[in-house]
């Protein structure tokens, strides 16, 4: 009978050990999370002219910012046939400047607008750049295009 006793000693030991780690596993995962940030959302109006051709395009953009990228989507107000799906991933950091990388998503331009061709072609091949500022504690994102809109791209 005392070999019962030391076997269901060495398993009660066994169970305790095996939960005392699990809980010092918890308690060090959970101290050590980082906090997630709000998906936010906003949306702006873009529009590029032609000073030679006297031409413009308007298009809706909706950004999403979410997990250190920012998800863009691009649409025309008078094309329903029209859209741009793109993320932008969050590369590095220099000196204030946040840069990233564009990863087309989806692209349909049945028309064949030029401008935002250009615009996409640039993005697709460039890292793009955005500094962050706070004006009247209003965050305010210039973009290396000159394009400045209020947007928190930090938590």
């Amino acid at each position: 009978m005392k070999w019962l006793n030391a076997k269901n000693l060495n398993i009660r030991l066994a169970v305790f050990i095996i939960l005392l780690l699990s809980g010092l596993q918890s308690v060090y995962t959970l101290s050590h999370a980082k906090l997630r940030p709000t998906a936010s959302k906003g949306l702006i109006e873009i529009g590029f002219y032609d000073l030679l051709a006297d031409q413009q395009e308007n298009y809706n953009v909706q950004l999403m910012d979410m997990n250190g990228a920012m998800l863009i989507t691009i649409t025309r107000p008078d094309d329903a046939m029209f859209l741009i799906k793109g993320r932008l991933d969050d590369r590095n950091e220099i000196k204030g400047r946040t840069f990233f990388s564009y990863n087309p998503v989806r692209y349909s331009n049945p028309r064949d607008y030029k401008m935002i061709f250009s615009f996409v072609d640039f993005l697709r091949h460039n890292d793009v750049w955005v500094y962050p500022l706070a004006v009247n504690k209003q965050p305010l994102v210039i973009c290396q295009s000159g394009l400045m809109f209020i947007h928190s791209l930090k938590s």
